[in-house]
């Protein structure tokens, strides 16, 4: 990547110029707006094209064809809710110049590479061909993203049966908002409800997926410079290559650098010379579960039997015989358990009652170009009218955008149901006209202003609580950041980029703080040597997640053994995989199973608390030596990642990691951890973090030449660069680089140029 040469984009406006810094970051300089985009869908492809091809194959729902029979769940499944735009279509759009353009210059470098029959080292690994891509792709990308980034409808069927079986009170105060509609569809369902197979949740999710960012911003005011500061961090799993890519264009007066999904011409999060923007996963409900009535081949409605519509699904498979399959449809959307019998997955709910599962998006058209022109807006309210299209987005985010104006706008960007009536956290009756809701509005989708307090933070949490129009964030994650960041933005009135950058970083876990208490109650009285230890130690705890805490060592390792699991399972064995498919009510603190609805478990919850913190005392003795004082978290807790394919060449030597790190799943420095065995010989680390900061970025618009910003890892996916892991070791750090715009400051690795 370092070497200069000379490329080919045809339809450029002029001439190219494409400056790789000693980042790897690819600056891309045209004589127009649609050329800049030209060359980064070229470096995009050059960098990232298996990427590309392998999202594509997700979101068309043709994996299968290409990588073998397992993927015939996720095939069938993504076609039958419409991620595909097959059937619904892909509008014109305003934005579509932009996605021809990046297009021009994506499918150049697929064109160069079959000219020269040359196959990209991933490809070859499964014998696949790079294709030239369409707006269709780009469109079925965002429609992926929205499909896997927030998935309700585990909950809602967990839930729905938790409370059928067990009553409504026990799990009511778990989500809040129950309403008297939610009680009546509780007890008039509770037999279907009853009966459901949870396995069927697993069709619907074959792999688990997480994602979670931090995002906040202040107005001039709250600032040293005068000028609104952002910073952003988006959580993904750790991979090489890196979730995103980040590039700069520059046309003119005109700049703007920041995170693009490969593949799509859209800034998730970045900057211009004029606004300054960041997301996080808004956990925004765009589903409803419904219980249908079916006979025979009609389902009930509120206007009497209807006809089931009935598709035709055929599944390519490579090595050996498309798959055929016939979707049911309600009024709602797919019936699940027709589909997961023919998918060898066994059901119990038989008629006259089936489930159906609506999707906003499900047969709703969306563009190419939405989100495209995001950059070329020149202030924050035209930003915002950018996030959508007859007030419809591809996106399920909340989103800050602040300008050089001074003004500061908080978006929610999705589509999803207007409900009434229902908190729409439980299954409804699919005959009851009172459950069928009708769409959001952009205009109620503007949520924040240049708010008194001079910012805006979101971090996955319930942006709105009682001031939402309608449900939105029905299963939100835990406010445990956001108050973080809250509690350190009222601590003192103006802030630096250094400030944000630092607050990025910052280890205090609320949640512990909050827990920890709790546990201490419940260790009020043990005698026993390991609890007297564990108390001692968690009492002086400053709820910090540093490497060097033992504490934390403690206190994650507890939380590791899911203690709360096997109350539940007291309760029914559904619960075993409650923690996985439900992780939004999930609830850790032994406080949710007190009071009255729970009187039947008598001192059970502490208990089993006790005797999960003895096992963990006892497993870490094993692992760490027998002092708990010298037992640390870094010890424990490591982080290690590498690329999909690094069991073959060339890409072994991809990886990064092991290295001790700090911070939580609630910490804002953020490490999500799998937890392995302990007390065992094994491969890897006993805590390896797999999730956390893709970025770290902060903006201050009094200098917009100039960002603070370092990735995970490193901005290239081609074996042998560079660039593959070059920012590792300053992220690990805790550090910043500065990347600049200007032409004649940046540190000059290679120079591309179009003839």
């Amino acid at each position: 990547m370092t070497a200069n040469r000379t490329i080919t984009i045809p339809g450029c406006d002029g001439p190219l110029e494409i400056v790789w810094d000693h980042l790897g970051i690819p600056h891309v300089f045209a004589a127009s707006q649609a050329d800049a985009f030209r060359g980064m869908g070229y470096v995009e492809g050059y960098e990232r094209l298996w990427q590309i091809h392998l999202s594509c194959l997700y979101a068309n729902g043709n994996a299968a064809a290409t990588m073998g029979a397992r993927f015939v769940t996720q095939d069938v499944v993504h076609q039958a809710f419409d991620v595909p735009p097959d059937r619904v279509g892909v509008p014109a759009s305003p934005g579509d110049w932009i996605v021809d353009a990046y297009l021009d210059g994506l499918n150049a470098y697929v064109d160069e590479l079959n000219d020269r029959d040359e196959v990209p080292p991933e490809f070859a690994g499964i014998h696949a061909r790079p294709r030239r891509f369409t707006r269709s792709d780009i469109a079925a990308r965002y429609r992926f993203t929205s499909w896997f980034q927030h998935r309700s409808w585990p909950e809602k069927l967990l839930l729905g049966k938790s409370m059928a079986r067990y009553g409504i009170g026990k799990f009511a105060p778990w989500v809040g908002g129950i309403t008297d509609h939610d009680r009546h569809e509780i007890e008039r369902l509770a037999e279907p409800l009853k009966a459901f197979e949870l396995e069927t949740v697993r069709m619907l999710i074959p792999e688990a997926n997480f994602s979670g960012s931090n995002n906040w911003a202040v107005m001039g005011r709250r600032s040293a410079s005068g000028r609104p500061i952002l910073a952003t961090d988006p959580h993904q799993p750790h991979s090489i290559p890196n979730t995103f890519f980040y590039v700069h264009l520059s046309a003119g007066d005109w700049d703007v650098f920041g995170a693009s999904f490969p593949g799509v011409p859209y800034f998730m999060m970045g900057y211009t010379r004029d606004l300054a923007w960041g997301l996080t996963t808004g956990m925004i409900d765009t589903y409803d579960v419904y219980v249908e009535e079916v006979d025979g081949d009609s389902v009930r409605t509120p206007d009497g039997a209807k006809p089931l519509e009935k598709r035709r699904l055929s599944i390519d498979v490579k090595g050996g015989d498309a798959r055929e399959f016939e979707v049911l449809y309600s009024p709602h959307g797919p019936l699940i358990e027709p589909l997961a019998e023919q998918l060898g997955i066994k059901t119990s709910n038989a008629p006259p009652y089936r489930t159906a599962i609506r999707w906003s998006l499900a047969g709703n058209p969306t563009s190419a170009g939405v989100l495209a022109g995001l950059p070329i807006a020149k202030d924050a309210d035209t930003f915002g009218e950018s996030l959508f299209e007859n007030d419809v987005s591809p996106l399920v985010n909340n989103i800050i955008c602040v300008d050089r104006h001074d003004s500061l706008r908080r978006y929610i960007a999705a589509t999803l149901p207007a409900r009434t009536r229902t908190s729409g956290t439980v299954p409804l009756a699919g005959w009851d006209a009172a459950n069928d809701f009708g769409q959001s509005k952009k205009s109620e989708l503007m949520v924040e202003a240049d708010p008194d307090c001079g910012y805006a933070v979101t971090a996955n949490d319930d942006t709105l609580g009682a001031n939402a129009p309608y449900p939105i964030h029905t299963f939100s994650a835990g406010p445990s950041r956001r108050d973080r960041v809250r509690e350190l933005l009222d601590e003192k009135e103006t802030f630096t980029a250094d400030d944000f950058t630092a607050m990025q970083l910052d280890l205090t876990d609320l949640r512990a703080r909050n827990l920890v208490p709790e546990l201490l109650d419940a260790l009020a009285d043990a005698a026993d040597d390991d609890l007297v230890a564990a108390r001692i130690i968690l009492s002086q705890w400053d709820f910090r997640a540093t490497t060097d805490s033992n504490a934390a060592a403690i206190y994650y390792t507890f939380l590791d053994r899911i203690w709360h699991r096997k109350l539940l399972l007291e309760l029914g064995d559904e619960y075993r995989a409650f923690p996985v498919i439900a992780p939004a009510i999930s609830k850790v603190e032994p406080s949710a199973y007190a009071g009255a609805a729970w009187q039947d478990m008598g001192e059970r919850p502490l208990e089993i608390v006790r005797d999960t913190l003895t096992k963990t005392m006892g497993l870490l003795r094993q692992e760490l030596g027998d002092d708990p004082k010298t037992w640390t978290y870094g010890d424990l807790q490591q982080i290690a990642f590498w690329h999909s394919q690094s069991k073959r060449e060339p890409f072994r030597d991809m990886k990064v990691g092991p290295d001790p790190l700090g911070g939580s799943g609630t910490t804002l420095g953020m490490a999500m951890h799998l937890a392995n065995p302990l007390g065992v010989e094994r491969e890897g680390p006993a805590q390896r973090v797999y999730h956390g900061p893709a970025f770290r970025m902060v903006v201050d618009l009094a200098d917009p030449d100039h960002c603070r910003f370092v990735i995970a890892a490193g901005n290239s996916g081609r074996p042998g660069s560079p660039h593959v892991d070059d920012h590792y070791r300053k992220w690990l750090a805790g550090e910043h680089f500065t990347l600049t715009l200007k032409r004649d400051e940046i540190e000059v690795a290679g120079v591309w140029i179009t003839t």
